[in-house]
Parts: C-alpha cells; sequence; structure tokens
C-alpha cells in the first residue's frame, strides 16, 4: 500500500536534485562579503553597466603586482575558474591547470593563464589550499565578488560552477567565450584557440 506521505521515487530525485543545486549554488559561487584581511583591489561596489569583466582590477596572490585580463592587449589569454568550495572538483581542476600548462609550454610560453578565484575572501581559497598540486607560470588573483556576479552574467552560472571545470578564452583582438564544459586536453585547447583566434 502506498504511503500518503511519501512523494514517490520520482519526486525525491527532484527534490533532492533541487536541495544540491542550490547548496552548490551557495557553497561555490563565492558571493560572500569580503575580509578586511586580505589585499583589496581597486573594484567598485557597483560596476558602472559598460565595464568589461576583462577591466576589473586583480592583485596577484603571489606578488607579482596589479593587472587586469585587459593588461594583456593582442595575446591568447586563459582564464580558469578556480574554487576550493567544490573539493569533489579539485582533481578535475588540478588536471585542467596542468593540461593548461602543457599547452602553453607547446606554444612557447605566447598564452598568458590568469587563474581566477572565486572563493569567498572570508575563508580558505583554492589558490592557497591547493598550491602546490598545481604548477604554471601565470597570474593568480582572487575575483572581487563584482566580478564574480559579470561573470555569471555574461556567462551563466556554468562560468562560476567548478564542476564544470570553467575556462574562459580571450583571443588576442580581445573577442572572448566560455570553453566547452569538461577538462580540456593541451590538444584540445589548441584546436579551440586555432579555430577561436
Amino acid at each position: 500500500m502506498k504511503n500518503p506521505g511519501y512523494p514517490g521515487p520520482a519526486a525525491t530525485l527532484i527534490y533532492a536534485g533541487l536541495f544540491f543545486f542550490i547548496v552548490l549554488a551557495l557553497g561555490c559561487s563565492g558571493l560572500r562579503p569580503a575580509s578586511a584581511g586580505l589585499p583589496t583591489t581597486a573594484s567598485p561596489t557597483v560596476p558602472p553597466e559598460n565595464m568589461s569583466w576583462k577591466d576589473y582590477p586583480l592583485t596577484d596572490v603571489t606578488g607579482k603586482g596589479n593587472f587586469s585580463v585587459s593588461s594583456f592587449p593582442r595575446v591568447t589569454v586563459l582564464v580558469p575558474v578556480l574554487s576550493a568550495s567544490c573539493p569533489a572538483c579539485t582533481i578535475l581542476l588540478n588536471q585542467q591547470l596542468n593540461e593548461i600548462d602543457l599547452l602553453n609550454k607547446n606554444r612557447n610560453g605566447s598564452v598568458v593563464v590568469v587563474a581566477l578565484d572565486i572563493d569567498p575572501a572570508s575563508g580558505p581559497d583554492y589558490i592557497t589550499s591547493y598550491h602546490s598540486q598545481f604548477n604554471f607560470s601565470g597570474y593568480r588573483a582572487r575575483s572581487p565578488v563584482e566580478l564574480t556576479l559579470t561573470l555569471f552574467n555574461t556567462y551563466g552560472p556554468f562560468a562560476i560552477d567548478p564542476t564544470s571545470v570553467p575556462v574562459i578564452l580571450v583571443c588576442p583582438d580581445g573577442h572572448d567565450l566560455l570553453l566547452p564544459a569538461g577538462v580540456k586536453t593541451a590538444t584540445t585547447l589548441d584546436t579551440l584557440l586555432t579555430k577561436e583566434c
């Protein structure tokens, strides 16, 4: 006999999926207030409507100074989006960083890499937590909340969802796009760069 208080297996799966999505959105979004103890950037509290995400001021956490993605004109820039808020994603994110590093070696260092950490400034960040597991010669910065929101508004939720291993490509002519989800091998990245740029 059917239990009248039990919603059934299909409804339970829908509720569980909805719950998981909400937890993921809250836990991996990095949309929490900034802490006063970390380096600050000149990022405005309310970004101008015409401000591109590439123009947001960033500070390299390894001491390379201040920059923005648009600071690298006429070169190819890859922006992997990272977060320690998704521990299950760490292996995939590290694989992606290794593939990007291999691509850059194959292209004689002609690709600028900006690892963008969307973790909340008040908690642990991906770059500090997993620094020893990845190794590339690029820039590493924490994303201001406004930049994270702009990425979400520009590309949709997958741009800030570490489970999709997001990487944004910025071509030398300035146009940009979110690359397909999942780990992209160095060969796939090379093909995408050649095709898109």
